[in-house]
């Protein structure tokens, strides 16, 4: 049974009865008034402005608020692409064949040769008489760089591998003009302070051999022997840098100068060359165990001393030497899948070249350093934008 104050509609303590906005066309509903009792005229009309004024606040609002509008994103244009200069001579001398990785987030380059003062106009190059590096430097930017040292552990070296595996740095291959050909290993907790972990690395002595991190191990493949005149194709794989097993020799020809990167869960391996001169435009997948051949046709000639990165998405073919003898052009090329191919819509404004470092760091590709199409090395740094 209703109380008084119930049924002419006033409020108790008991109830709370949201407003539910309805059209006011019947005002009767408003206030359910006792029969017996009336309200007077300024508490019903007040009640009733109120009514209207929530009606129209809600109204109101429901006009102001607009539908979530999605913001997307700019598609990347791969075909775009293009490059800016960072310097045109960095602090370090010029070199090609050095060491180049990103570690700490820094770029680092350390060792290679230069040889301006050893080519005749020929284009013979006495490299055993080059000189050869074994500083260290370092980059934030790719502007300024920073010697961490100008003598490491390690003798004077070139074509070596360097990558970061568990915490280290991890140094494989080259040739020195003291020492030679090699089968050390060396690791860096700083990339500064370098240790020689081991002098009998299971592999022939070698240099130009390539180097990456996949499915959690450090594989090594390829390269050559200038001394005993020796290409490899083998592969060898390790789990700590130190202990290694060899996989099956690949079915790619034996060659040195090629490039692989890691890209959409597998090892990809491009070009290269051997010891006839030949270069090659192959392209090669790897998943671990078994090798594919993805294409021996790409729309790309010939190259090797090229650097191949995975970056946005796409697989990158980043450079070449175009010199008198190689002809063609110097281009960059970029690929889903490694089988289909486009270029880029303008070549890079950087001469042509061989054993560059090309790297990705902050969300660029970065090129320096290599011996340029009129056979000079160089020191310039170029970013893509």
């Amino acid at each position: 049974m209703q109380s008084e104050n119930e049924a002419v509609g006033e409020p108790t303590s008991h109830v709370d009865t949201p407003l539910v906005p309805t059209p006011i066309t019947d005002t009767s509903h408003l206030l359910p008034v006792h029969e017996e009792k009336h309200l007077s005229p300024m508490w019903t009309w007040g009640a009733i402005a109120v009514a209207l004024c929530a009606g129209a606040a809600l109204v109101f609002y429901v006009e102001r608020v607009k539908p979530h509008e999605e913001i997307v994103a700019p598609q990347y244009q791969p075909q775009n692409l293009s490059w800016v200069p960072a310097t045109s001579t960095a602090e370090w001398e010029q070199r090609d064949s050095a060491a180049s990785f990103i570690f700490q987030n820094k770029i680092w380059i350390m060792g290679g040769l230069r040889g301006d003062t050893v080519t005749s106009s020929g284009h013979v190059v006495e490299y055993w008489e080059a000189p050869h590096f074994n500083d260290i430097w370092s980059t934030s930017d790719g502007v300024t760089w920073t010697e961490e040292r100008a003598n490491a552990a390690w003798t004077p070296r070139r074509s070596m591998s360097v990558v970061e595996f568990n915490g280290e740095l991890w140094m494989f291959g080259g040739w020195s003009p003291i020492s030679g050909y090699s089968q050390e290993i060396w690791k860096s907790s700083d990339g500064v302070v370098w240790t020689r972990a081991t002098t009998t690395a299971p592999w022939s002595a070698r240099e130009g051999q390539q180097v990456e991190i996949f499915q959690n191990k450090i594989w090594t493949l390829g390269g050559v022997n200038y001394d005993t005149r020796q290409v490899f194709n083998d592969v060898w794989y390790s789990s700590d840098g130190l202990n290694w097993q060899q996989a099956p020799s690949a079915p790619w020809s034996p060659r040195w100068d090629d490039a692989i990167t890691v890209h959409d869960g597998k090892l990809f391996l491009t070009a290269g060359m051997n010891l006839n001169k030949q270069t090659f435009n192959d392209v090669w997948s790897f998943d671990g165990t078994n090798w594919q051949l993805i294409t021996d046709s790409p729309p790309w000639q010939s190259r090797q001393g090229h650097g191949l990165v995975s970056y946005k998405g796409y697989l990158w073919s980043v450079g070449r030497l175009n010199d008198s003898e190689g002809g063609g052009v110097n281009d960059i090329w970029f690929s889903k899948d490694g089988h289909e191919w486009q270029k880029t819509n303008t070549d890079p404004l950087w001469l042509g070249r061989e054993d560059h470092a090309v790297l990705v760091y902050n969300d660029r590709i970065y090129v320096f350093g290599g011996m340029d199409s009129n056979w000079h090395w160089q020191n310039d740094v170029w970013m893509s934008q």
